[in-house]
């Protein structure tokens, strides 16, 4: 029963949220060989810190007359940005210290307005939400580095700590329904020492409401989590197959796997399990389905602790990029349709995610993540 309501949350929330939603799963014991293409050093570094901000776009993917969600950005209003940095030294909510730790920060703002086309061709405004009732997804995820911080620990593989997902999403309830449901809520996980099992819990943002309360309009409706204490879950098992992760960690995972050199080899890909807090456990297939230029316009800034230098530049060029295909291959597919991201492959670069392309909810459209600054330090 548990799986089921997880299930059909799942289903509901916005992809424009979902876009750090991952997913896990399990297969032949492969783990994946990752590298810290993040930094220029091998070895962790206690330095390293990085900011990355993105640009959001859409669009639809309906034609003008089909029936169904139309989406309006509000661009001006709408920005995605994260933050990386190495610690030393943490403490975990459940007082175990951790040393060698990674821990990103991720920040999804969305404004925007629904409106439904009906099948008569006649087109109404649902909702339109902005400013302090803006759709968000704040995500912070601990986890350990690669490598081996003492000498009573083994060899690390950016196996999770913790993640916090706080969530505000405005999300259709359905392909054909004109009807939205409004969340608020929060998720953790809490991994245990290797990474092998997790335990999920959600919290209730909204409270006791009544159904007066509740009704926003006649079409949008406060969803109240009033089964929070019976969605978590406790999930057990998670390396026993491939390399686990959380869902959060997705992007910088990435960018520690190697990419092939040739387009005969293009299509190799890698397999891993990773938590999310909406479809549980699944499998992730990460393809490199191309390797090309894309053209990139950003604020860059790369500072060295070891020289004390910064270097700042306004770049608009043509970066050499992998194109890597993320998607679902576990029987939980609500919040999985296959997205694609732009990881930077040229030296001075730092692997660093270029460009998200990312389904909207019922493949209304695509929303696009465009790396507008990127500062780095180590």
């Amino acid at each position: 029963m548990v799986h089921k309501k997880r299930a059909a949350l799942a289903a509901l929330l916005a992809a424009a949220l979902a876009a750090l939603l991952l997913f896990t799963g399990c297969s032949a014991a492969v783990y994946a060989d990752l590298r810290p293409g993040w930094q220029t050093n091998s070895d962790y570094d206690a330095e390293f810190t990085e900011r990355m901000t993105y640009s959001l776009s859409y669009e639809s993917l309906y034609e003008s007359d089909d029936t169904g969600w139309r989406v309006t950005l509000d661009e001006a209003n709408s920005s995605y940005t994260t933050t990386a940095e190495a610690l030393r030294m943490w403490q975990a909510p459940d007082g175990e210290t951790h040393y060698s730790v990674y821990h990103i920060r991720s920040v999804l703002t969305v404004s925007a307005t629904y409106s439904f086309v009906y099948s008569d061709g006649s087109q109404e405004e649902i909702v339109s939400f902005g400013g302090d009732e803006a759709d968000s997804l704040v995500t912070d995820v601990y986890f350990h580095s690669l490598a081996a911080p003492t000498d009573n620990e083994k060899q690390h593989s950016l196996e999770p700590i913790y993640s916090k997902n706080v969530v505000r999403s405005h999300t259709p309830a359905g392909f054909s329904s004109d009807l939205v449901s409004w969340y608020n809520y929060t998720s953790e996980i809490a991994y245990n020492s290797d990474g092998t099992s997790a335990k999920l819990s959600f919290t209730d943002g909204w409270g006791e409401l009544s159904d007066e309360e509740r009704k926003v309009s006649d079409h949008v409706a406060k969803i109240s989590l009033t089964n929070a204490a019976e969605m978590g879950g406790e999930y057990k098992g998670l390396r026993d197959s491939n390399s686990a992760f959380d869902n959060a960690q997705f992007y910088f995972l990435a960018r520690g796997l190697s990419y092939t050199n040739t387009d005969d080899d293009a299509q190799s890909s890698t397999a891993v399990t990773m938590l999310s807090e909406t479809a549980g456990a699944q499998s992730a297939s990460i393809a490199c389905k191309d390797r090309a230029n894309i053209n990139c316009s950003f604020l860059f800034s790369s500072t060295n602790h070891t020289t004390g230098t910064t270097t700042v530049s306004r770049l608009n060029t043509d970066i050499y990029a992998a194109e890597v295909s993320l998607s679902l291959t576990g029987s939980q597919t609500a919040s999985g349709a296959a997205r694609t991201v732009y990881i930077a492959q040229e030296a001075g670069y730092f692997n660093v995610p270029l460009r998200m392309e990312v389904p909207f909810t019922y493949s209304a459209g695509t929303i696009t993540y465009s790396l507008k600054s990127f500062s780095h330090a180590e």
